[in-house]
């Protein structure tokens, strides 16, 4: 092994790029700065650059400088400015040159906090984002402080496509890891159950997809390119919009050419003399014979075979997508593969792909687009980069559906503009790329702040009264419900209250069999509500929506904002949360059997306290009359004081002296209140084909009576049947009632004024006791519940 040359040390490390490697030449420095050279071909520096660059670090406390530099190139001396470093440039290769000065400090404040990451290729990455999120600014110079050796010679559009070479999926796989972290701590992370799917079927257009061709003199190709469109085979409906953005080389008159063969084909010619490739693709998207889906061709381009333009609009169907994305391949004139050969973004996933994306610089090809969404979001005006910019702001809020098969030739010759950049298109190009990751990146940390806000009941109280100034017609029906007839009855103790409401009838005689609810868009996704709807965020992954068709003064819905099928077990959690969050509220849940008028769309409801029976005479008639189920041996005691820490008045209880059968979970914290309803809701039994056992749920906040501290309380009422009998019955027997949770709370409602008028007090006990469980079923639970022996 080599002697190190006079008052030079050797670091023995494992790979260039290690954590281990950045940890090591952090301990190895014992001044202020340390400077790095990240080639081993010969350096020059020029005159005084190295006090050049302390100097600035000095004066700006930089934790990172890097200046321009000149490359000697075959005896060519040759200029290389480089970029400003900017929140968006979270690129992996951003070029900072060959020669870095580091801050010390930060160095070793680095190798302390990571002093267990073990990346063997992305070291310098994580340090470059650690630097990022300090106070010490990543500095560029623009002087060019120093002379090295060109070591790759590849043209750019070569080296553009590194990333997804399957040689360097290690690499690439490192670099995802350390973004995605650092994503997570700005707040800028994305995560996969946040983004919706899109409500597809919910617009009319007479074409399916419209395959767009921007073009600007490209006689040579424009006319394979339209034949490729036109050659789609398809059991849909489409047309295919080639803008000419005023071509001077003949281009125009093969596009009329072919205009004028078939009619499926048009052309739009901008008046406006300034559009780029995103302004012509703003034209066709708002032309009125734009269809459902946009579907991407560039001019110089061929789609691989006759079905890729239904392989793509199918995908939409098969993900509710609103964005999907093929892969392409790399060919000459004649079709033959170049290097890479296929590209199809396998870094993608559905997990992570949306925040990868600010890593990487592209998305892939073809790109097709849901046209409503592409019409609001619009299109930048720009030649480049215009289809990353979409795809960013799409993949934040949308699902985007990726094709890993070839759907698409793109074809490489003299005239592609980004064969071989020169350096400032380079530039020019990365900048621009850059600025549209720092724009997304505050986008991102904006949504994420606004979905973190905590709200309470006042909040909710405020969202009321805003959403009845803004929506006449819904304030109608709260106006309407203050004069709604109403009859109580006492039974058995219990308080039952009857009301007429027409406006129900929506709810109560919905449809949910599956085909039913696959034949209508879904209500609670943010994309069919109404637009007069006014929302705000609740815990991060919900919406709070004033329910349009009360039944309750105040009357709440609060969807998941992903369109998931109705289940508790998962957000039960959430829904105590929530409870304890809106503390002036009740919180309600309809299982998909019992009462959900929409079964497909995960939701809760909630509402003023004081109206409903079960809540309202919750101190007075039940509280002290329920009987203890959990803890109530030794062992339980000490597995309920591991969940609080005090068991005063934790546990699981039968609800006694109600018209039916019901069970209380009375705790602390939502994650107590979660670990007993697991213990519930396993001993409640699955009806076959059904995926959770039939219930309704209630939830609100209580005072101890000890010391006035918060509890929450919840209670379970097991469902034996989704309606009663009387609703099925023909004529006189009649009756549309179809027990929820508030019917099953004590507040039945009744749509048809015929139907209120015949209930008394022995129907509607009737009603909710044949839809509850009886006594016996009752009692199989307590035993199922306790492990007792049947």
């Amino acid at each position: 092994m080599a002697e190190p040359l006079e008052g030079c040390n050797f670091i023995y490390i494992d790979h260039l790029q290690s954590c281990e490697t950045v940890r090591k030449i952090a301990a190895a420095t014992s001044s202020s700065y340390a400077m790095l050279y990240t080639r081993s071909a010969p350096l020059a520096l020029g005159y005084m650059s190295l006090n050049r660059f302390i100097n600035v670090a000095v004066n700006i406390n930089a934790g990172l400088v890097y200046s321009d530099r000149t490359q000697m190139n075959d005896g060519i001396l040759k200029r290389l400015p480089v970029i400003e470093y900017q929140a968006g440039s979270l690129r992996n290769d951003f070029d900072f040159g060959s020669l870095l000065l580091f801050d010390a400090e930060i160095m070793k404040a680095y190798a302390k906090e990571f002093a267990d990451s073990d990346f063997n290729y992305a070291g310098w990455y994580e340090l470059q984002l650690f630097i990022l999120r300090s106070d010490k600014p990543l500095f560029h110079i623009g002087e060019y402080l120093y002379t090295e050796s060109n070591s790759d010679t590849r043209l750019s559009g070569v080296r553009q496509f590194d990333y997804v070479d399957p040689r360097n999926s290690h690499v690439q796989t490192e670099m995802e890891k350390v973004c995605t972290e650092h994503l997570r701590r700005i707040g800028a992370y994305i995560e996969a159950d946040t983004v919706s799917e899109a409500a597809i079927d919910r617009y009319k257009f007479h074409y399916e997809a419209s395959v767009i061709i921007p073009v600007r003199n490209r006689v040579r190709t424009i006319a394979d390119a339209i034949r490729s469109a036109l050659s789609q085979v398809t059991d849909f409906n489409y047309n295919v919009i080639v803008v000419d953005n005023h071509s001077t080389d003949g281009t125009r008159e093969i596009i009329d050419e072919i205009c004028t063969e078939d009619k499926r084909c048009v052309c739009i010619v901008p008046e406006k003399t300034d559009l780029g490739i995103g302004g012509c693709w703003s034209m066709a998207i708002n032309d009125f014979r734009c269809g459902r889906f946009a579907v991407q061709l560039d001019s110089d381009d061929l789609y691989s075979g006759t079905d890729t333009l239904q392989r793509i609009v199918n995908k939409f169907y098969e993900d509710k997508c609103a964005m999907v994305i093929g892969s392409y391949r790399m060919c000459d004139f004649q079709l033959n593969t170049l290097p890479p050969g296929l590209i199809d973004h396998k870094e993608w996933t559905d997990e992570n792909g949306r925040n990868n994306a600010l890593r990487i610089n592209g998305f892939g090809a073809p790109r097709a687009f849901f046209t409503p969404i592409l019409r609001k979001i619009g299109v930048p005006n720009t030649s480049y980069g215009e289809d990353y910019a979409l795809g960013l702001e799409f993949s934040r809020s949308y699902k985007i559906g990726r094709i890993f098969d070839e759907l698409y030739l793109c074809r490489r010759w003299e005239g592609n503009t980004d064969a071989a950049l020169t350096q400032e298109q380079q530039n020019a190009n990365n900048r621009y790329k850059d600025s549209l990751r720092t724009i997304e990146i505050a986008s991102r940390q904006r949504l994420n702040t606004y979905w973190s806000q905590q709200v309470t009941g006042q909040d909710a109280n405020k969202l009321f009264e805003e959403q009845l100034s803004v929506w006449e017609q819904v304030a109608k029906r709260y106006e309407e419900l203050k004069h709604a007839m109403a009859n109580e009855f006492n039974i058995d103790g219990s308080n039952i209250c009857i009301q007429h409401n027409p406006a129900r009838i929506v709810s109560t005689g919905a449809h949910i069999d599956s085909q039913s609810i696959a034949n209508r868009p879904c209500f609670l996704c943010d994309i069919n509500l109404p637009e007069e709807q006014i929302d705000f965020p609740l815990l991060s992954k919900y919406h709070l929506l004033v329910n349009p068709y009360p039944i309750l003064p105040k009357h709440f819905t609060i969807p998941l904002k992903q369109h998931r099928p109705q289940a508790i077990l998962p957000y039960y959690k959430d829904m105590m949360e929530i409870a304890g969050n809106l503390d002036d509220m009740f919180v309600f849940y309809n299982g998909a059997q019992c009462g959900a008028s929409a079964p497909d769309h995960m939701h809760f409801q909630a509402g003023m306290r004081g109206v409903l029976p079960l809540e309202r005479d919750w101190n007075e008639l039940y509280r002290s009359t329920r009987s203890r189920l959990y803890p109530i041996s030794d062992e339980e005691f000490i597995e309920a004081l591991q969940l609080e820490p005090a068991a005063d008045d934790t546990g699981i209880f039968s609800l006694r002296g109600y018209v039916c059968p019901g069970v209380i979970i009375v705790t602390r914290t939502a994650e107590a209140s979660d670990f007993l309803f697991r213990k519930v809701y396993e001993s409640l039994p699955i009806h076959e084909g059904e995926t959770e056992p039939r219930m309704n749920i209630f939830a609100w906040t209580m005072k101890y009576r000890n010391d006035g501290t918060p509890r929450l309380v919840s209670i379970i009422i097991p469902r034996s049947k989704h309606r009663p009998d009387c609703y099925f019955a023909e004529g006189d027997e009649k009756m549309i009632i179809s027990p929820g949770a508030l019917d099953m709370g004590g507040l039945i409602v009744a749509p048809r004024k015929e139907d209120f008028d015949k209930i008394d007090s022995q129907t509607a006990a009737d009603i909710i006791r044949e839809v509850g469980i009886s006594l016996d079923d009752e009692l199989l639970m307590i035993k199922k519940l306790k492990h007792d022996d049947f």
